[in-house]
C-alpha cells in the first residue's frame, strides 16, 4: 500500500509538472507571437483631409523630409494588426530631425503616449529618451493627399524577438501592453539627517 501510495504521488507531481511546462512553453509562444509584430510597421493610411508625409529616418542616425499626419491605418501598426488610429509628425534635416509615431490608442496631449524621439548627431544629445518601441529603426512614410504608405523597420525589435527563443527580454516587454515602456527608476531620497535637539528655554528664579 505505502508503494502503491509513493508511485501514485510520483505520477501527480509528474502530470503536474508537465502541466505547467505546458503552460510555460504555451507563454513564451505568445511572448515570441508578440515580438514579431513589433517587429515592422507595413500598411496604408487614411485621411479625411488632403495630408502630406515625404519621410525617412533611421534613428538614431539621420531624418529626411518632412510629415504630418493624423487619420487611419489599415494594417500591421505598433505591434497591432487591422484597422487603427495613426499620427506621424517628423522633420528631418539631416543631422537632425524629431518625430512623433503613435497607432492604436493614444493622446496628442500626452507625449509620454506618443513614440517621441530626435534623431541625428545633434538631435540625440537633446532627445527624449525613447522607449524600445522606435529606439533602433527606420520610419518610411509617404502620404500623398488623402492615401499614403508605411514601411518601418524595427531592428531592436527583431532582436528581441531573436533572442526571446532563448530566454532574452531585451527590449523588457513580454506580456505587458504595447506601448507601456519600462518606467525609469526614480532616485531613491537619501537619510534624513537627525533633527538637534532643541534648548529648552531657561526657567527664571522667583524675584525675592
Amino acid at each position: 500500500m505505502r508503494s502503491r501510495a509513493v508511485m501514485l504521488r510520483g505520477a501527480a507531481a509528474l502530470m503536474l509538472g508537465i502541466a505547467l511546462s505546458g503552460l510555460s512553453g504555451c507563454t513564451n509562444l505568445q511572448h515570441r507571437w508578440e515580438d514579431a509584430l513589433d517587429m515592422i510597421d507595413v500598411g496604408v493610411t487614411f485621411t479625411k483631409t488632403p495630408q502630406i508625409a515625404v519621410y525617412k529616418a533611421c534613428s538614431p542616425v539621420f531624418a529626411f523630409g518632412y510629415g504630418k499626419v493624423d487619420g487611419s491605418f489599415l494594417g500591421l501598426g505598433g505591434g497591432q494588426v487591422g484597422l487603427l488610429r495613426h499620427h506621424l509628425e517628423g522633420i528631418g534635416l539631416a543631422l537632425w530631425g524629431e518625430q512623433k509615431v503613435a497607432f492604436g490608442e493614444f493622446d496628442l496631449d500626452d507625449l509620454k503616449t506618443l513614440n517621441h524621439q530626435r534623431s541625428g548627431p545633434l538631435g540625440k544629445k537633446s532627445a527624449p529618451y525613447p522607449g524600445p518601441e522606435y529606439m533602433l529603426c527606420c520610419v518610411d512614410h509617404l502620404h500623398l493627399g488623402w492615401v499614403g504608405i508605411v514601411a518601418n523597420a524595427r531592428w531592436l525589435q527583431m532582436a528581441d524577438f531573436a533572442l526571446g527563443w532563448f530566454g532574452a527580454d531585451i527590449c523588457n516587454d513580454d506580456g505587458k501592453e504595447r506601448g507601456e515602456w519600462p518606467k525609469k527608476t526614480e532616485a531613491k531620497p537619501g537619510p534624513s539627517k537627525p533633527k538637534l535637539a532643541e534648548p529648552k528655554p531657561t526657567e527664571r528664579e522667583p524675584a525675592t
